[in-house]
């Protein structure tokens, strides 16, 4: 069993931009609740991860996703080129603990 890690970026101008990811074995949304900010923010950049904002970043946008989902998947279907498995559950824990020990900000 693998995970979905789903998360989003609201811009300056309340556009949205969503991603995810796949970790192996099980996790909750719990297992990571108390490392982000204020229970649902982190910044992707400092565990590994894309920042999901395309467009030029400008003075009023921000480094902070919002965490949205996490569910348990059978199956990873990624698109061509992108690997399957970010990291095993445990990694993600850990890189969430990191940082979150430090601060997202």
């Amino acid at each position: 069993m693998n995970t979905r890690v789903s998360y989003m970026y609201r811009d300056a101008s309340n556009w949205k931009f969503f991603g995810n990811f796949f970790v192996e074995g099980n996790l909750k949304r719990s297992d990571l609740e108390c490392y982000l900010l204020d229970g649902e923010w982190f910044d992707p950049v400092k565990i590994g991860l894309p920042h999901l904002l395309t467009l030029p970043i400008n003075e009023d946008d921000h480094c902070l996703h919002e965490l949205t989902h996490i569910d348990s998947v059978d199956t990873i279907v990624e698109p061509i080129g992108k690997p399957k498995l970010f990291c095993s559950s445990s990694e993600l824990i850990s890189k969430f603990c990191e940082m979150g020990n430090v601060a997202w900000q």
